[in-house]
């Protein structure tokens, strides 16, 4: 039997698999007899004969058989031919029909075999290559391969062309936009996108927050002393740590990263502007009495910041620890949802890492665990002290950095609750606007897990998710 060749799928060896296997017992029962060779059917034809005919009139079994039979009985009864056959009982008989049989099980069994492995392997191989294309489709349409000196866009579902950014690409972009913040590593600005549609172009696109990171480049100027040079490999470091981070990250309760746009002079972040500001701002607000946040609203942000820690830390593999957690860092939509942002200092935790050592100092006093400030080691508990902290300001409505924390005892918001929950009146801590309006027993609950979060050992502080569960406990 010819050697079949490997089909190059695995559903068209399937498919044939079958038919090959019942052909192939038909076939081999159609096979020539060779059992005798021509000089000895030639010696005994005249013995043979009568028991041939007489054979083939009593029954219907193939000629063949009868005759090697007959050949036996003849060579029995006539004792004067000339013909040596053993006996027909003998187990030792191999007949060149027995060896092609076996021959042809064997080249079937090997072909299957064959097959079996290259419709395989050729499985593999097209499942590999198309995961990879889908792979490239996906990241061509995020613009994750486009042309490195343009934008770069990480969600097509807010910014749907290029075309939409080039006012970012001119050299005075940035002049005519209005100016909402200032940080550490530069300005942030507001903008509109196009219209969407263009039959209406009166009405205004998306309001985005353009974050603007200057970087060094051969042409700037070099730095005048080791301070500043260390200032911009910082800005550097973190701006690459952030679009590394933030591009890739989707929940509701983390500020998505839309866009990259790389200048000569900066790299521009694009998010999604939010109109409430931060978390800060609105605590100032309601301390000022400019604005209203009543405990509702704070309990909702409580909660929303619980479960965006909840999944850098638990959720996204691997994890990542965010090392400046604040009420600056915690932006406010339209709708009062909190919404972590500014992941320039967040680190990604492998699994097999518990911690972050970092030789330089990270994130904001008042909101460092006591233990960073020892062995520089950053761990997720101490972004659940620093949460344990807004817990508190949330409460209490001050801030650590607060001048009335520098006129007690205790110089420290974290202290100062501490005595404060285990005194005679623990509701004196409470924000004064917020008493009289029947949570009273909510508030000093999330001011007790503040105090659990805010633990001196980091071993008695609970997981991001045990205090988003609590919280969620409370509002039950």
């Amino acid at each position: 039997m010819a050697t079949v060749a490997a089909a190059p799928l695995p559903s068209l060896l399937l498919l044939l698999l079958p038919l090959l296997l019942f052909l192939a017992p038909i076939s081999a029962l159609h096979l020539p007899a060779h059992s005798l060779s021509h000089r000895r059917l030639a010696s005994s034809r005249h013995s043979l004969r009568p028991s041939f005919h007489y054979a083939h009139r009593r029954s219907f079994v193939p000629k063949r058989y009868i005759l090697a039979e007959n050949t036996t009985r003849g060579v029995r009864n006539n004792t004067n031919t000339s013909i040596a056959l053993p006996p027909a009982s003998s187990t030792n008989i191999s007949t060149p029909e027995d060896h092609h049989h076996r021959h042809s099980h064997k080249n079937r069994k090997r072909n299957w075999i064959l097959g079996f492995f290259s419709g395989a392997i050729a499985g593999v191989v097209s499942g590999v290559v198309l995961s990879v294309l889908f792979r490239l489709l996906m990241n061509c349409i995020r613009g994750r391969y486009r042309n490195p000196g343009g934008p770069s866009i990480y969600s097509p579902k807010h910014i749907k062309r290029v075309e939409e950014l080039a006012f970012l690409e001119k050299d005075d972009g940035l002049a005519a936009l209005e100016v909402i913040g200032r940080g550490g590593c530069g300005e942030v600005f507001k903008a509109h996108l196009p219209p969407a549609d263009p039959a209406h172009p009166e009405a205004p696109g998306m309001a985005i927050a353009i974050k603007k990171i200057m970087k060094r480049t051969t042409e700037s100027a070099e730095p005048t002393s080791d301070e500043e040079s260390r200032m911009l490999d910082r800005w550097m470091r973190q701006i690459r740590s952030e679009i590394q981070t933030v591009g890739h990250i989707r929940h509701r309760n983390l500020l998505p990263l839309l866009a990259h746009v790389v200048r000569p002079d900066s790299h521009l972040l694009i998010y999604e502007f939010m109109k409430n500001g931060s978390l800060e701002a609105a605590l100032q607000g309601v301390r000022s009495g400019e604005r209203e946040m009543d405990w509702a609203a704070r309990f909702k942000v409580a909660l929303g910041v619980a479960a965006g820690l909840e999944y850098l830390h638990v959720n996204h593999r691997p994890a990542i620890i965010h090392r400046d957690l604040k009420p600056a860092n915690i932006l406010l939509d339209d709708t009062m949802e909190a919404r972590i942002s500014d992941f320039g200092l967040a680190k990604e935790m492998p699994e097999a890492n518990t911690h972050v050592t970092e030789s330089k100092v990270a994130g904001t006093l008042g909101y460092i665990a006591p233990e960073y400030g020892q062995t520089l080691r950053f761990t997720a508990k101490c972004d659940v002290y620093s949460f344990g902290v807004i817990l508190a300001a949330l409460v209490v409505g001050r801030m650590p950095s607060d001048n009335f924390f520098q006129e007690t005892e205790e110089m420290s918001l974290v202290k100062w609750l501490r005595n404060m929950i285990g005194g005679e009146n623990p509701a004196a801590a409470i924000d004064p606007k917020l008493i009289g309006n029947g949570y009273e027993e909510q508030m000093l609950l999330v001011l007790r897990i503040a105090v659990f979060c805010t633990a001196e050992d980091p071993k008695e502080r609970p997981s991001s998710k045990d205090v988003r569960t609590m919280l969620a406990q409370i509002k039950n």
